[in-house]
């Protein structure tokens, strides 16, 4: 069956790019691919969509919502995609509501309320430092206003990602293969090592 692969990292890292090259280089060689993200453009991912253009929600809500949310992707996008024998790939999932939500709600209850989501087969997290991040972010007006006001938080998640990455602070149904590339090298070059890494599954 080909392989579940989710894009993770901070505002600005470049996940939603290269998770859209992998997906145009693998239709190139012929492989049937769903290319999807979190939040979904269904209606619980539309109310978080929302939210994060104008934050109306306390902090617990919008991490049920997320759950919720996440649900709807797997039973109505993830399941049918796998079982139709699609590569299924996925622009952010479970590691960022953990990543992001941990840092303001507890850690524990988190883990508990997204014990149903399935494991993906490889995490690729696009690491780059936060100061790097928010020079990518200078063009994007309203996301760098939101980030430069966040910066210590953008920092406890890019420490919250790597720590995933080395098997620490994931229940054990969420534990799998993390391949870490540094996000400051050049987008080509970002591709090939993907695409590379994904040739070995």
């Amino acid at each position: 069956m080909p392989p579940f692969i989710a894009f993770e990292g901070i505002d600005g890292s470049g996940k939603g790019t290269q998770a859209r090259l992998l997906s145009e280089r693998l239709k190139d060689l012929g492989r049937d691919v769903l290319l999807t993200a979190e939040p979904t453009k269904g209606q619980v991912g539309k109310i978080i969509r929302e939210h994060m253009a104008n934050p109306f929600l306390d902090d617990r809500t919008l991490a049920l919502l997320f759950a919720a949310d996440r649900v709807e992707h797997i039973q109505k996008e993830i399941i049918p995609a796998m079982e139709s024998k699609k590569w299924v790939i996925t622009d952010r999932y479970v590691y960022s509501s953990l990543a992001y939500q941990g840092q303001t709600v507890d850690p524990g209850w988190l883990r508990s309320l997204n014990t149903f989501a399935i494991k993906p087969d490889l995490v690729v997290l696009l690491d780059l430092p936060t100061d790097n991040a928010r020079e990518r972010l200078v063009r994007r007006e309203s996301a760098f206003e939101s980030f430069e006001k966040d910066l210590s938080f953008q920092e406890g998640v890019r420490k919250s990602f790597l720590s995933y990455s080395r098997g620490q602070d994931l229940p054990p149904g969420l534990k799998t293969d993390f391949f870490v590339v540094d996000g400051s090298l050049d987008k080509g070059e970002i591709a090939t090592l993907i695409l590379d890494r994904i040739s070995s599954l």
